[in-house]
């Protein structure tokens, strides 16, 4: 009886993940190109175990235009809680200055861009298993005005399906109801994640991470030490269930 060769695990991790090869500098200047919100960069100290000193607001303003060129786009900076500052721009090139800083003030950082604002995620079904990722993507790119950030398949360990889902990240957050391939126009399906609500203010516009408010109280949506002794109501809505 013949031995299965076992698969190489270069080509099975080929078939189930695609990244860009491009930067996210480069992204984010293709992103200038397509609708979207805003971009939001992230600065956090390269020592992860440590946060970013906080500073003079006039020495950070000079600092920044000093080395931001195109600072006059950044529309808001901040603080969060977690040691880290929040860039916020719709100027694709002011973003790519930000993100190619070393340096902040004297701290060495490194720096991130929050991708939900700038792109969208749908779902593609009845995808060869047997397809490479990077074909596919070379396709996809290929019949559509689109660019693609990652793909990665909806596929089990030793599943003996033919087909399964991809799900695509592309640039910008207005997409098309269907796409192109393969000479096939197939119907494109939104993909709705998990949804992600901050666990200090338990707003759903932002994560935790960026968080720059006071803990709240999940069931009266107010600041108290203690077991909670208010009405309860809804922290987004404000109103008070029946």
């Amino acid at each position: 009886m013949s031995k299965e060769k076992p698969k190489n695990l270069g080509t099975v991790m080929n078939n189930i993940y695609f990244r860009s090869n491009k930067t996210s500098n480069e992204l984010v200047l293709r992103a200038g190109q397509t609708q979207f919100k805003e971009i939001n960069i992230i600065v956090s100290n390269a020592d992860k175990s440590k946060k970013l000193p906080h500073s003079n607001p006039f020495r950070v303003q000079a600092f920044i235009k000093q080395v931001v060129n195109r600072h006059d786009n950044i529309e808001n900076m901040k603080f969060t809680r977690q040691g880290k500052i929040l860039f916020t721009t719709k100027d694709p090139i002011c973003a790519v200055q930000i993100l190619s800083l070393t340096k902040f003030m004297n701290t060495d950082i490194s720096t991130d861009v929050i991708w939900e604002n700038i792109c969208s995620r749908f779902l593609i079904f009845d995808i060869p298993v047997n397809t490479p990722m990077k074909e596919l993507a070379e396709e996809f790119q290929g019949k559509n005005d689109l660019d693609v950030v990652e793909m990665r398949r909806f596929l089990k360990q030793n599943s003996v399906k033919d087909t399964s889902p991809v799900l695509i990240t592309v640039l910008g957050t207005s997409i098309p109801e269907a796409i192109k391939i393969w000479f096939i126009n197939q119907k494109i399906h939104h993909f709705i994640d998990r949804l992600r609500q901050c666990t200090k203010c338990y707003s759903f516009a932002h994560a935790s991470r960026i968080c720059d408010k006071t803990n709240v109280c999940f069931l009266c949506s107010e600041e108290h030490v203690g077991p909670c002794q208010g009405p309860e109501k809804c922290i987004n809505c404000r109103a008070v269930p029946r």
